[in-house]
């Protein structure tokens, strides 16, 4: 293989790619990248066997051909090179590899291309468009709540379910519960889905898109999920299991609705969080006669008090939740305010927009003393 490309289309293969390197595996061929030429393109590849990620890029092939290159270094190459033409060559005798670069010169020591495990093709009819900006705000919203707890595997996933021309995106650690509504256009009008997707996956491809109008193509093959976008692709494992019924535990109604700007829940909540870091990372809201009250304190540090106005309906409350959990749906909501749905001390809070998209966060009280 030689080609000859730009540090520009070279450094994005490799970002593209490289967080789907295994880093675990004990096979040597899977800490490594994939360089091969197709279709006169250079496609970069990497895999952990769970999910593999697939890049090309333009480049000018002299010769055809490919290598694994160990991605830990490879990567670190490329992103120190200087922007000029590149020139990289592949001896097939011994996979050595030599990136040439104005008047200098890189070797590496490569693997056989032969040797990587190829990503599967997905011939499916369950094939749906998404518009990227949709579904990469829909990650967000959901993609924080996932348990990286790797003995209760379902609880790392994101439940996705597609009905004819809805999706909805659910993901929970037990503690707190994110759900997202979206329209998808132009779908198979009797596609009916229910599938658990990787939370590191769909947080992978959601650092991968771009966010704009293009669309983004998921299929489905058994036990595997596809996405595919211009000159990118990604395919994963499902997780096999019962994901929890979500809907039983999304309260129907409430005693206390709290209406609130998020810009200012959120640099309140952060101020106080300050000190609950070294406690037990709770705060606690009082809401009463149009003022929240967020308090924290810590028994070796000192205790602050933060007051922001709000709009009240139904009874006065007091709450406790942990300062973290809720920060990160206030960073994620994309609303100008927010509403806080209270049923006791006891019971779950709900968090939403205001008004607009279909946007649920459930989220456990602490019990204090």
């Amino acid at each position: 293989m030689k080609v000859s490309a730009t540090k520009e289309n070279l450094a994005y293969g490799v970002q593209t790619v490289q967080r789907a390197v295994s880093a675990k595996n004990p096979l040597p061929v899977l800490s490594g990248i994939l360089l091969k030429i197709i279709n006169g393109r250079l496609v970069f590849t990497a895999t952990d066997l769970e999910m593999g990620i697939e890049c090309g890029v333009p480049v000018s092939v002299i010769e055809d051909g490919g290598v694994v290159l160990p991605a830990r270094y490879f990567s670190e190459i490329v992103r120190r090179l200087p922007d000029v033409k590149i020139t990289i060559e592949v001896d097939k005798e011994n996979n050595s590899t030599s990136i040439k670069y104005g008047q200098s010169e890189f070797n590496l020591l490569g693997l056989s291309a032969e040797d990587f495990p190829i990503l599967p093709e997905i011939d499916s009819d369950s094939i749906f468009n998404i518009k990227q900006e949709l579904f990469k705000n829909m990650i967000k919203q959901v993609g924080f709540a996932i348990s990286t707890d790797d003995n209760r595997p379902i609880f790392t996933g994101i439940l996705m379910e597609i009905e004819n021309e809805n999706i909805k995106l659910v993901a929970t650690d037990t503690h707190r519960l994110a759900y997202r509504e979206g329209v998808v256009e132009k779908n198979e009008p009797d596609l009916i889905k229910s599938v658990i997707i990787p939370g590191k996956t769909l947080n992978e491809l959601n650092r991968i898109m771009t966010g704009e109008s293009e669309e983004l193509k998921i299929a489905f093959g058994q036990n595997q999920v596809v996405f595919e976008m211009p000159g990118v692709r990604l395919i994963s494992r499902l997780i096999e299991g019962q994901f929890p019924n979500y809907k039983q535990v999304i309260p129907q109604g409430c005693k206390t609705k709290v209406k609130v700007k998020t810009k200012e829940l959120l640099e309140a909540t952060e101020r106080a969080s300050l000190l609950a870091k070294e406690g037990a990372n709770v705060i606690k809201l009082n809401i009463s006669e149009g003022t929240m009250f967020i308090n924290s304190n810590s028994p070796e540090i000192g205790k602050i008090e933060e007051q922001i106005p709000v709009e009240i309906e139904g009874e006065e409350a007091q709450i406790a939740f942990n300062s973290k959990y809720l920060l990160d749906v206030l960073k994620a909501i994309d609303a100008d305010e927010i509403l806080l749905e209270l049923t006791g001390s006891l019971s779950p809070g709900i968090i939403k927009p205001a008004e607009g998209e279909k946007y649920i966060y459930l989220i456990l009280p602490i019990r204090i003393v």
